[in-house]
């Protein structure tokens, strides 16, 4: 990509082809502390509905200096995503869920395909929790804090025993001890309650469907039901669409 297309895309980016996001990938990985790159790289994947937009928004936020100038270049009305062609729709609109042909079987349909998983992430202006929380880790693995203490002192003793010149009274007492393998409790409960999540539960601005499929896309799963609970009270008008969503998550899970 030369100077004059780099340019040319910069004061078009709502007309950036696909040629042209593998040519700025190779400036990003020529220059990862481009943002300018990385932002039109970005939407590039976003207007062409690859499903590796969602993943790249997580690295092009780690390569941003200020995210709030990130959020609002997502979520600029001329950026929005284009509708898809009817053919490459995951989803159906909620009124044409059941089609005229009586053959439909919604069982023959994906979990995958019905929540459109992997489809770029629609954030909207007054959604910038929704945004925070898709930069968030989509799983923390628990500490195991005991057997990581015992591991330390077992180390530290067995390097005072190596020592030169220590007694055989203290070289005895060090053996004993290793022998016991005593075991040490964690001071910190490995269970905990998600303040954050509770908020949200609680303000009802703050869940929406683009929330609800953040988790879906984290593979927080009881949340995305959650979410989509939430949203079923609040918009009735909806709720056999969300029921449709609740229990594709659900086929999910046994996966």
């Amino acid at each position: 990509m030369n100077l004059i297309e780099f340019n040319s895309i910069i004061s078009s980016p709502g007309h950036i082809e696909k040629a042209h996001i593998n040519e700025l990938h190779q400036i990003i990985e020529s220059y990862p502390y481009f943002q300018l790159a990385h932002f039109l790289h970005l939407n590039g994947l976003k207007k062409h509905h690859s499903f590796k937009y969602n993943d790249y928004l997580k690295k092009t936020a780690a390569y941003t200096t200020d995210r709030a100038v990130l959020f609002d270049y997502i979520t600029i009305n001329d950026l929005d995503i284009h509708p898809a062609p009817k053919q490459e729709q995951m989803i159906p609109e909620t009124e044409t869920i059941k089609p005229a042909d009586e053959s439909y079987d919604a069982d023959d349909v994906s979990p995958e395909a019905t929540l459109n998983v992997g489809a770029p992430l629609q954030f909207k202006r007054d959604e910038s929790y929704s945004f925070r929380e898709w930069l968030q880790l989509s799983e923390f693995s628990p500490i195991d804090r005991e057997e990581d203490m015992v591991e330390k002192d077992q180390s530290a003793i067995r390097d005072i025993a190596d020592a030169p010149g220590r007694k055989r009274s203290q070289m005895d007492l060090i053996d004993r001890f290793i022998a016991n393998n005593p075991k040490i409790s964690p001071s910190l409960s490995d269970t905990y309650s998600d303040a954050t999540f509770d908020s949200v539960t609680e303000n009802d601005n703050l869940m929406t469907e683009t929330l609800a499929h953040v988790y879906i896309e984290q593979k927080k799963y009881k949340k995305a039901i959650t979410a989509f609970t939430i949203l079923s009270l609040k918009y009735p008008e909806k709720s056999s669409f969300f029921a449709l969503q609740i229990e594709a998550i659900k086929k999910l899970q046994e996966k």
